[in-house]
């Protein structure tokens, strides 16, 4: 069963608002969209691994996708964690293509992709033993004794995975997608012991939710962008044309393709939110990023949106929900 599903990642969802507000010739639009090209790439690799994940037996299995904990100091994230009465078992999921090199000297990963290029990695499986040894610190200051295993899964079945001779071993943990069920029914085989029963396994799943944080990234201080350069407006979905859409009888009208759309502002609201690393917003700021002249018709905007709010009158902000526009 799958407890958390896998969203889509913040950086995601932040690259893609900015490259929407940003102009067309702005200098840093080729860093962004490489940045966001290659997020999207990692993602399908995710999914991937969810789609053969799809065939377990729900009764059996806890799933929880992109997993962020914390024992104190540092986080640390799991893309999947697969939770049993026996055991617990982390992907960690790579989405690269050609060739793969695991250095057994230098500990690194050498991908050579389709053109010949040689790019180096940190290894994958030393990733996945750290994030092991965290959860197991994890689980035991909650009393938590589960065996805990962990898989590099190559979502793409055309890359090829290579080591030297002689040091095959270190790639007992690294398959391809097509074969993880059959490894994990090889798992199944080796755990015969039940550590946590139904009604303990329902406590950890409650607790693992209500402790996972959702990475957070300030995207305008990344790229060193200033506020100041983002497009403001209401931005027309139908046809992403640069001319905001003007505020009329009650709607959104633009002016490019004459559609209209009573909700286009939650869009943009939620765009502020993301390019802010969720500053509250306060009807001043709304009325400029929305470029409305009405504070009357801005307070109606963000009552309607079933907003968080702190402070009276003027001093009034508003803080995220990320509604989804009708």
């Amino acid at each position: 069963m799958i407890v958390q599903e896998r969203p889509i990642p913040i950086r995601i969802q932040k690259n893609e608002v900015l490259l929407r507000r940003l102009p067309k010739n702005h200098i840093t639009r080729a860093a962004i969209e490489s940045e966001l090209a290659r997020r999207w790439s990692g993602h399908r690799g995710e999914q991937a691994v969810d789609f053969s994940l799809s065939k377990l037996p729900e009764s059996d299995y806890l799933i929880f996708h992109g997993m962020r904990l914390t024992n104190g100091q540092f986080y640390f994230q799991i893309d999947t964690l697969i939770l049993t009465a026996y055991f617990a078992l982390i992907l960690e999921v790579k989405n690269y293509v050609g060739t793969l090199y695991f250095d057994p000297v230098l500990n690194q990963l050498i991908q050579t992709n389709l053109q010949g290029e040689e790019k180096g990695y940190a290894n994958p499986v030393e990733q996945a033993r750290q994030q092991q040894q965290e959860l197991k610190k994890w689980l035991e200051k909650r009393n938590v004794f589960l065996p805990i295993e962990y898989l590099i899964i190559i979502s793409k079945p055309s890359t090829i995975i290579k080591t030297a001779s002689g040091h095959e071993q270190i790639l007992e943990n690294v398959l391809h997608v097509q074969y993880l069920l059959s490894r994990m029914d090889k798992i199944n085989s080796t755990y015969k012991k039940e550590i946590l029963s139904t009604k303990e396994l329902k406590k950890l799943s409650r607790i693992l939710l209500k402790e996972h944080t959702p990475e957070t990234f300030d995207i305008l201080p990344f790229y060193k962008i200033p506020l100041t350069e983002i497009q403001t407006g209401v931005q027309c979905d139908h046809c992403s044309s640069n001319l905001p859409m003007k505020r009329h009888y009650g709607t959104w009208y633009c002016l490019n393709c004459q559609t209209k759309n009573k909700n286009a502002h939650i869009q943009a609201i939620n765009d502020y939110f993301l390019l802010t690393n969720d500053a509250p917003i306060s009807n001043e700021q709304l009325r400029k990023f929305l470029q409305l002249t009405s504070a009357n018709i801005a307070y109606k905007l963000l009552k309607t949106m079933n907003l968080s709010c702190k402070g009276t009158c003027r001093d009034r902000v508003y803080f995220p929900r990320y509604a989804k526009p009708n």
